[in-house]
C-alpha cells in the first residue's frame, strides 16, 4: 500500500525528535561508522585537518549559541578561546592536573570569567555590546603580554600533554582525534537539545524581541548572562583542546582575527543553526586548503612562485563570501541544505505555488 509523502507525527515527542525517520537514522549511523574509521584509512595530513576542524566547530557552536540564538554580537570570542587555552595550560603545568581533567576545568574557568564582561549584557545591547566584547579582546592580549612570569608573555607557553596524546606521534594524533570527536558529539548533542528546552526557547525569544519577552515576564538580563556563560564554556573547551593539540600557545594565536574568523563561520554556515556551525566551519577551513592546492598547481604550470599571491587573497575571499551570503542567502549553508532536503523529500511530486 502506498503512503502519502511526508512525515505524519502523532505525538509531540515524535515531532521534536532529532532523527525522525529510519532512513535518517541509518544515514547517521553510516556516517558515524565512517568518521570512526577515518583515522585508520587516512594519512596524518587529513587527520590533522579533521582535528583542527573539530576544535573550530566546538568554538563556533559556542558563538552561535551566543550570537545566532540569543542575538548577542560578540567580537571577543577569540579571547575566550584564548582564556580556555591558557587556563588549561596553567592547570597542567603549574598544578600538575591531568590534561583530560584540565580541559573541562579550563572551560569552567573561562565561563565564570566571562560573566564579568557578560554583566554588560544586562544593561546594553546591539553594537554597544559588540564594542564591549571587543574591549575584552584588547584586555586579554594586554594581560597576557604584561604578565610574562605567569603567561610567558609574547613567547607563550609550552603545553604538557600525556605521551599517548602527543600529536607529534601518529598514535597520539589518533588518540586526539577520538578525544576531539567524542567531545564534539557530546557538546553538539547538548546544544541541539538545549533549544528543545524552556531555556533555549527563551534565548530565541530574546533574540527575536527582547522587549516583548521582558513584558511577558522573562528575565532578559538573566538569560543573556546564561547564554554568555554557555557560549564561553564552549569557547574555553575549544581553547583547551587547541592548547593540547598545538603543544604551544601564544597571544598571537588568539587575536581579533580569530574572533572575526569565528563570526565568518556562523555567517556563512547559518546563524541560529547548530548544523550551520558545522557546515560553516568545514567550508571556511576548506578554503585555505583549496587555495593551497591551486597555488601548488599554478606554481607547476607557470614555473614561478605564486604562493604569496594566493595567501594574500585568502582574507579577501572570506570577505567576499560573507557579502555574497548576506546578500543572497542570509541563513547560510544550513538554509541551502534545508532546501535540498525539502526538494528530494517531495520529489517527484514537488510543485511551485
Amino acid at each position: 500500500m502506498l503512503r502519502p509523502c511526508g512525515n505524519y507525527n502523532t505525538s509531540y515527542a515524535l515531532d521534536e525528535a532529532i532523527f525522525q525517520t529510519k532512513f535518517v537514522k541509518c544515514c547517521m549511523l553510516s556516517f558515524l561508522i565512517l568518521i570512526l574509521l577515518l583515522p585508520f584509512i587516512s594519512n596524518r595530513y587529513v587527520i590533522n585537518f579533521l582535528n583542527i576542524t573539530g576544535i573550530f566547530i566546538i568554538g563556533s557552536i559556542g558563538l552561535n549559541i551566543l550570537t545566532g540564538f540569543t542575538g548577542i554580537i560578540s567580537l571577543g570570542h577569540g579571547a575566550f578561546v584564548g582564556v580556555g587555552a591558557y587556563a588549561t595550560t596553567l592547570l597542567t603545568s603549574r598544578l600538575n592536573i591531568p590534561f583530560l581533567v584540565a580541559v573541562p576545568a579550563g572551560a569552567f574557568i573561562t565561563a565564570f570569567l566571562a560573566l564579568v564582561p557578560g554583566l554588560a549584557a544586562l544593561r546594553i545591547k546591539g553594537m554597544y555590546l559588540a564594542i564591549a566584547t571587543l574591549a575584552v579582546q584588547v584586555i586579554f592580549v594586554f594581560v597576557i603580554v604584561e604578565t610574562p612570569r605567569i603567561t610567558g608573555g609574547d613567547l607563550g607557553l609550552t603545553v604538557p600533554v600525556p605521551t599517548f596524546l602527543s600529536p607529534q606521534t601518529q598514535m597520539g594524533q589518533k588518540f586526539f582525534y577520538f578525544l576531539i570527536l567524542g567531545s564534539l558529539i557530546a557538546l553538539t548533542l547538548f546544544a541541539r537539545n538545549l533549544f528543545r528546552t524552556k531555556i533555549g526557547r527563551l534565548f530565541i525569544a530574546i533574540r527575536d524581541n527582547d522587549l516583548a519577552s521582558q513584558v511577558l515576564g522573562v528575565s532578559v538580563g538573566k538569560y543573556r548572562l546564561l547564554s554568555f556563560w554557555i557560549g564561553s564554556f564552549y569557547a574555553g573547551f575549544a581553547g583547551g583542546l587547541w592548547a593540547g593539540y598545538s603543544g604551544i600557545i601564544s597571544p598571537d594565536q588568539f587575536s581579533l582575527a580569530l574572533s572575526v574568523q569565528f563570526l565568518s563561520i556562523i555567517l556563512i554556515g547559518g546563524m541560529g543553526s547548530i548544523l550551520g556551525s558545522i557546515f560553516g566551519t568545514v567550508f571556511v577551513m576548506m578554503v585555505p586548503e583549496v587555495l593551497a592546492g591551486l597555488s601548488t598547481e599554478a606554481n607547476r604550470m607557470f614555473s614561478m612562485d605564486l604562493t604569496e599571491y594566493f595567501s594574500s587573497i585568502n582574507n579577501a575571499i572570506f570577505g567576499l563570501l560573507i557579502i555574497v551570503f548576506l546578500l543572497y542567502e542570509p541563513l547560510g549553508l544550513a538554509k541551502i541544505w534545508w532546501k535540498i532536503k525539502t526538494y528530494f523529500k517531495l520529489w517527484p511530486f514537488s510543485y511551485k505555488t
